[in-house]
């Protein structure tokens, strides 16, 4: 009894007296293993990364390499495979040597008849709308088979409200003086185009020279875009069924010659009229010999 309470009462007394306790009695209380102390979730979670960081990480990595990768594929794309334009190409000379050859004297040209030179570009701005585009591909046609045809056809239309921007290119050597020509159907004449031709007989039209040394994108021309004017070529009055030539001009080949077709002051005007493959009615040119 006095052993237990003994016991009972060294259980009770601290850490201190029962060691000197033990010492005085010869008494030695059996030894307890402490179990470790485990870490605190909040710390094991600083030392060892979680699978949500290392999934973190990877998509940052990932991420950064595509950033890297599109920003290469763009670099490539706009530098070695940029769409550049082919106005900035110089225009290849297919008459190397003829220039020398001719200035010789050693050999005598032909005799050549005019050639006719159809405008590359026949297109109606809007100087009441200067910012609406001019039409493309109004006669264009979609075939299943062949898909969009766009037949060889140019539009000269010229209205008070409406003018007519035609662009052209000497192409031949030895045909370096121009006319520019007007020509409108007569009575009887054919038209291939189911536009009606309209013309009013009285019309008189004003010619400007434009400045345009570059090719002219049509997707973009409005009367806001277009080339500004350098000089007034001509008033014309056209005849219906005749050429009326507007003015003649030297046109080295390979050059471009832009001109501009309005009303003339005070003129009601009007004129609609379309070539087609076989009838060239509307404005061109015609390329004379001069060697």
């Amino acid at each position: 009894m006095l052993g237990r309470i003994q016991e009972e009462s060294y259980a009770l007394l601290p850490e201190g007296d029962r060691e000197s306790l033990e010492f005085e009695d010869g008494y030695k209380a059996p030894q307890r293993t402490r179990a470790p102390r485990s870490m605190p979730s909040w710390l094991q979670s600083e030392k060892q990364p979680s699978m949500l960081m290392w999934a973190l990480a990877l998509l940052v990595v990932v991420g950064a390499t595509d950033v890297i990768a599109l920003l290469c594929m763009s670099h490539i794309m706009n530098n070695v495979y940029a769409d550049l334009s082919t106005d900035e190409l110089e225009f290849a000379n297919p008459y190397r040597g003829l220039d020398a050859l001719y200035s010789s004297g050693t050999i005598q040209s032909s005799t050549i008849e005019p050639i006719q030179n159809i405008p590359r570009v026949v297109a109606q701005v809007f100087p009441y709308e200067p910012k609406r585009l001019a039409p493309v591909g109004e006669h264009d046609l979609f075939n299943k088979m062949f898909g969009t045809l766009s037949p060889h056809e140019k539009h000269l239309q010229v209205t008070p409200d409406t003018h007519t921007i035609a662009q052209f290119r000497a192409l031949d050597f030895g045909m370096e003086e121009c006319s520019l020509v007007i020509q409108l159907p007569g009575n009887g004449d054919p038209i291939e185009s189911k536009e009606p031709f309209q013309f009013n007989p009285s019309s008189s039209f004003n010619v400007y020279r434009l400045d345009a040394p570059k090719p002219l994108d049509v997707r973009m021309l409005s009367y806001s875009t277009k080339p500004p004017a350098k000089d007034e070529v001509h008033t014309v009055t056209p005849r219906a069924g005749e050429e009326t030539v507007v003015t003649h001009f030297p046109c080295v080949w390979g050059s471009l010659h832009t001109f501009e077709i309005a009303c003339a002051k005070g003129s009601d005007c009007l004129v609609d009229v379309w070539s087609s493959q076989n009838t060239t009615y509307g404005v061109y040119m015609y390329q004379h010999q001069t060697i």
